[in-house]
């Protein structure tokens, strides 16, 4: 799978898998939330419920300190990245990578 950001959509191929909106990570073109994002923590739909948080560069585990992946290493699978920031490439690691 090699994933490519343009114009607010996430691409696998030529086929839109996510696209964002405000701080929703949301399915397909449509508007189902599959991961809000707030205070650096990526959380599950619109919901209260932490799936990873980003701290110092790197995408932890739950609300915890340990670490699963650096930052740096998923915006290499990630073309055209850079203008993402650190909570939506969590994001789409966790939904789409992991």
């Amino acid at each position: 799978m090699k994933l490519e950001y343009k114009r607010d959509k996430i691409y696998d191929g030529s086929k839109v898998i996510a696209n964002i909106k405000n701080s929703y990570l949301r399915e397909g073109t449509g508007s189902k939330t599959i991961a809000n994002i707030k205070d650096g923590k990526i959380r599950k739909d619109n919901g209260s419920l932490t799936l990873c948080n980003v701290k110092n560069n790197d995408i932890r585990k739950g609300t915890g300190s340990s670490r699963m992946v650096r930052v740096r290493d998923v915006r290499k699978q990630i073309k055209n990245s850079d203008s993402l920031s650190d909570e939506f490439i969590a994001a789409i690691w966790y939904m789409y990578i992991l």
